[in-house]
């Protein structure tokens, strides 16, 4: 509970309204969830702003709301509090109404790895003996405890929520994504990031960002933060040094290749068929490390999370073990087994850059073909759409070209612009625009020998087709063909 008074000291602002004595209990930037006992927080957004829905918020009793500077807005059913850089005093008001936030706050950004890399961020974390939370694209909470997330990196308030609610669980180190939409409308704001990760920059977004410049931009402004004490960045992307140029914090480079300038690389490596073997170098020190994890890019990842982890621990010797110990992140190159029948893998890559990626790593560990099975999403960037099935015919031996989540437009559509750039030289292309189908098909006509890679969906668990949500899991499917399959 506070009141106008308290909030207005908070605000360092003068009182105007000394015979007030209402107590509130929440501040809330929906106006669909403002109550009597509710302070509204009039963000400005992408579609519509905040102070668009004054009249809507008096209606449900809400009394007092706070605006941006400069609107000069009247209203005679609310007190309209005007401040300089609302969205730092929406963060400041948090740590006052909700209690302050984790020691350790670790962000991720770029446009493959985040999930992963903040997944391992908490193992590793948890080995090294810090209560840790996660914030990302396929949960929220404890490691252990992770609930649905409705999107990659929260609203602000919501964000600021979390954060404090996982202090008041005891919990000291929190890893979250850092997306580049929440960037550039400012959803962290006021969080005091202390070490900010930076995995890869490929094309994603543009359908928002409009140019690779701009999204490159947007990611970069994590890395402007004066909380900062670390900066990690991926020596392996040719924007690494591009998100160093504006950053004042220290700077450590990891690499899954043997470059000796990186703080983190790989000195040698072996690829077994349910992982890799490494020698790696940290800093002076060189370790072995059985890493239970597919692909170069996983190797990357775990590079990142341990130098992540090594950023805010005091002994990097107690952490390099667990990685030895690391699972997998949910529909990221999560295996799908059965004796005697293909090994099915379930991806979440969903742009060109990421299915090349991904089929460059599961070729390292293939014994026979790899199979791949991949849609486009509907009303997203649609030059990806061609380039993707190139990146499939190229790096796979087999393609079942399909769904995955057409949303408004049509499967049909869309799947003949991706087989704009189909290539009669290459891969076969099969055209099955029925998911399930199409996953069944892949199995069914693999041998043991094989890879069977599903491309794009990973840990999602629904179809989304003409506005409408079904339910989908790549997994449960994978696993339905595999429980018919006949060697």
């Amino acid at each position: 509970m506070f009141t106008l008074e308290q909030l207005l000291e908070w605000l360092n602002l003068e009182n105007c309204w000394k015979n007030e004595h209402i107590e509130y209990r929440s501040l809330e930037t929906d106006s669909r969830l403002v109550g009597g006992d509710s302070v509204f927080i009039a963000l400005p957004g992408v579609a519509s702003n905040g102070w668009d829905y004054l009249d809507q918020v008096a209606a449900k009793g809400c009394s007092v709301a706070i605006l941006p500077k400069g609107l000069n807005l009247k209203h005679d059913d609310l007190k309209l509090i005007e401040v300089d850089d609302i969205e730092l005093q929406l963060a400041l008001l948090v740590r006052e109404v909700y209690g302050p936030l984790p020691k350790h706050i670790i962000a991720v950004t770029g446009t493959n790895g985040k999930s992963s890399i903040c997944y391992y961020i908490a193992q590793l974390a948890q080995a090294a003996g810090f209560s840790s939370a996660m914030i990302g694209t396929f949960g929220i909470g404890p490691i252990n405890q992770l609930q649905e997330a409705k999107q990659t990196t929260p609203d602000l308030l919501t964000l600021h929520k979390l954060l404090s609610s996982f202090a008041a669980q005891g919990v000291e180190l929190v890893a979250f994504e850092a997306s580049s939409h929440a960037l550039d409308q400012k959803r962290l704001a006021g969080v005091p990031v202390s070490t900010a990760v930076f995995s890869n920059l490929t094309r994603d977004h543009l359908d928002y960002h409009g140019s690779m410049e701009s999204y490159a931009l947007a990611k970069r402004r994590l890395f402007e933060f004066d909380s900062l004490t670390y900066a990690i960045v991926c020596a392996d992307s040719d924007y690494a040094d591009f998100m160093l140029e504006t950053c004042h914090a220290k700077a450590w480079r990891y690499s899954a290749q043997s470059k000796t300038n990186a703080d983190f690389f790989v000195v040698d490596k072996a690829f077994r068929q349910d992982g890799l073997e490494l020698s790696i170098r940290v800093h002076d020190k060189q370790y072995a490390v059985s890493l239970p994890l597919l692909g170069d890019f996983n190797v990357q990842n775990a590079l990142a999370a341990l130098a992540a982890v090594e950023s805010i621990a005091a002994d990097v010797d107690k952490v390099v073990p667990a990685m030895m110990h690391l699972k997998g992140a949910p529909g990221r190159m999560e295996p799908c087994k059965r004796s005697g029948a293909p090994l099915v893998l379930v991806d979440y890559a969903h742009t060109s850059d990421a299915l090349e990626v991904a089929l460059k790593a599961v070729h390292e560990h293939v014994a026979g073909k790899l199979v791949c099975v991949f849609g486009c999403g509907g009303d997203r960037d649609k030059g990806k759409r061609s380039m993707m099935l190139q990146v499939s015919q190229q790096f796979a031996d087999k393609v079942y070209l399909t769904s995955d989540n057409p949303r408004s437009e049509s499967p049909t559509a869309i799947i003949d612009e991706a087989m704009c750039a189909f290539d009669e030289q290459l891969a076969e292309v099969v055209v099955e625009p029925d998911r399930q189908r199409a996953i069944e098909s892949a199995i069914a006509s693999a041998s043991s020998e094989d890879i069977v890679l599903i491309a794009g969906k990973g840990h999602e668990t629904y179809q989304e087709i003409r506005g409408v949500r079904q339910h989908f899991d790549d997994r449960e499917e994978a696993l339905k063909a595999l429980s018919k399959y006949v060697n």
